[in-house]
């Protein structure tokens, strides 16, 4: 009985731990395609792209939620769609992608990565 005691304190944080994913997400932009987690669409879907201060999200359709970051389908407060989100929580700004098919948000881990990578997606559409 000890024995299976201490194998399930051991064994459920360690599948709790292999099922997480602490991978970081990058949107990364390759011809006429961009990629960010298992999202990809082509750069002449996208609509619009906004640089944005603060997003309010509601709540987790299906995804991953951590201390972290916020990846997967999000409902998104003001939005009458839900999301794609690629976001680490609490580093502004975010980026408001709005795709023919969809909606994604997305940012990096630091601010000026985020700038970056906004800059390059408005001069990849124009």
């Amino acid at each position: 009985i000890v024995i299976l005691v201490v194998l399930m304190i051991v064994a459920i944080p360690a599948i709790i731990l292999s099922i997480v994913d602490f991978s970081p997400h990058k949107l990364i932009i390759q011809d006429d395609i961009a990629k960010v987690g298992v999202k990809s669409f082509k750069v002449k879907d996208i609509k619009n792209v906004e640089l944005l201060k603060d997003i309010d999200i509601n709540r987790r359709i299906k995804g991953t939620r951590t201390l972290t970051y916020l990846r997967g389908l999000y409902s998104i407060e003001g939005e009458n769609q839900d999301a794609s989100v690629y976001i680490y929580r609490n580093k502004s700004p975010y980026i408001r992608i709005e795709l023919e098919d969809g909606l994604l948000i997305y940012n990096d881990k630091n601010t000026s990565d985020t700038e970056e990578t906004y800059k390059k997606l408005v001069e990849t559409i124009n």
